[in-house]
């Protein structure tokens, strides 16, 4: 491939005769932090980014905003800085009658796979924290930790995908930080997720999962370990989505038979990249495989229902379809997370996920989940930072605009707001998020759309 400088400057061009230089991957897989060392281009040949850049979050919405969802990178740097699977020289197909499903089924239905805590659960380590703003160190810690925990699960990710041996302690790892920030303080660390990670990043939304359910879990009462292995069931869960072909899974219209099956390998594609995994917890492979399964057996890949769908999976059915409704998705813009939490209440009562883990997440979230906009009955504007209890249309909230449209310190005392104890001050309507293009579903919407969100 030519040096950047051999490049018509005029044209910002791709020569035709270069294109076998290059390979065609979805944005999506690019992975932030990554240098360039060839000049990036759109499918037509015209320059994006020039040689030696940072791929960036910024840079990676720029580039979709520009309406483009596939890039050209040059072949000296697609495995370096992709997350897309190159190929190992074996073939993925895999049926349900294979060992390795054979084993997991048995597991199941002996029901040898018994959820048990061995430790104190975490839920009774920690103490409230009431009407406080987030500490702002801890903040900046979980800012850099996103970043760098993310790039290290991507060239995880990547490896594996190219059929690499990997070891399970990177995972450990990331949950065991999780979960020691949470102890401090767990509402900070679910909003900070928000606010850091951009849509269509698909290690992003793995690390924003796994970060809700473990939440989940310590509400439910789960100890230490198993906290950390849910954990880490969120983290690879959805890996197999690596190997559903990109025209797929971008798809903005409605998926014909042939296409969901496709989507449907997935947990069996995940599988096979998590025995790349060693000492990996058994749980968590289960986990994986029923994450997509439903209450009312009509998930995949067994259509199994009830409690013989281990709990791990319940939990992260809920977490992975909320995250996945606040998120742009390429058939439908980001759900309000007002909107997403009314969806999950619905499912619940049509046994589409279990009741008790929505219920857990209200807990955690709020009916106005954390890092929603609200607008208060005094006619100001805030932004929800934390939960109150069981009070689930009362969270506490950060005020960031007045009756009159000024702006005001959200951190300063007087803009923290408990809203069971503030006299005559409710929550009179959820709002999108500033400068997106959030909308609150209808029930209309929620009935055609609502297959297509559970399917994925």
């Amino acid at each position: 491939m030519t040096t950047p400088t051999a490049i018509d400057s005029s044209s910002n061009k791709l020569a035709p005769e270069q294109y076998d230089d290059t390979t065609l991957v979805s944005v999506n897989d690019l992975i932030i932090g990554k240098r360039i060392h060839f000049p990036l281009y759109d499918v037509n040949g015209v320059l994006l980014l020039a040689a030696d850049s940072n791929i960036t979050a910024e840079i990676k919405q720029a580039v979709r905003n520009r309406g483009e969802t596939t890039v050209r990178v040059a072949n000296d740097d697609v495995r370096r800085i992709t997350i897309a699977s190159q190929g190992d020289g074996q073939n993925h197909s895999l049926s349900l009658d294979c060992e390795m499903f054979r084993k997991l089924d048995a597991i199941i239905d002996g029901g040898l796979l018994t959820l048990k805590n061995k430790g104190e659960p975490v839920k009774e380590t920690i103490k409230p924290i009431g009407r406080k703003a987030y500490d702002p160190e801890q903040r900046a810690r979980l800012f850099e930790s996103h970043q760098q925990n993310g790039l290290a699960l991507g060239e995880m990710l990547a490896g594996v995908l190219r059929g690499q041996a990997s070891d399970s302690a990177t995972l450990s790892a990331v949950t065991s930080h999780y979960l020691h920030e949470m102890t401090i303080d767990s509402d900070n660390v679910l909003s900070s997720a928000i606010s850091q990670f951009s849509e269509g990043d698909f290690v992003a939304h793995a690390l924003e999962t796994a970060l809700l359910a473990m939440a989940i879990g310590i509400e439910l009462g789960l100890d230490a370990e198993n906290v950390r292995h849910l954990g880490m069931a969120g983290l690879v869960h959805d890996w197999g989505m690596m190997r559903v072909p990109a025209h797929i899974r971008e798809n903005p219209d409605r998926l014909d038979s042939v296409a969901m099956l496709e989507i449907k390998k997935h947990p069996i594609h995940s599988l096979q990249l998590q025995e790349k995994i060693s000492n990996l917890p058994r749980v968590v492979t289960i986990a994986a495989y029923q994450a997509h399964e439903r209450m009312n057996g009509t998930g995949y890949p067994r259509g199994r229902s009830g409690e013989s769908i281990h709990l791990f999976a319940r939990i992260l059915q809920v977490a992975d379809a909320f995250v996945g409704m606040t998120s742009r998705r390429p058939y439908r813009p980001a759900m309000m997370r007002y909107a997403a939490m009314e969806c999950l209440i619905r499912q619940a009562k049509e046994r589409y996920v279990d009741g008790k883990v929505v219920r857990c997440l209200l807990k955690i979230q709020s009916l106005f989940p954390i890092g929603s906009y609200v607008s208060l009955s005094d006619g100001s504007v805030a932004v929800v930072i934390r939960r109150n209890k069981d009070l689930y249309t009362q969270p506490i909230v950060a005020r960031i605009q007045d009756a009159d449209g000024n702006t005001v310190d959200q951190e300063a005392d007087e803009n923290i707001i408990d809203l069971h104890e503030a006299e005559d001050l409710t929550v009179s309507q959820a709002l999108p998020m500033p400068g997106s293009d959030e909308i609150e579903f209808g029930l209309d919407y929620y009935n055609s759309s609502l297959d297509k969100d559970l399917e994925e």
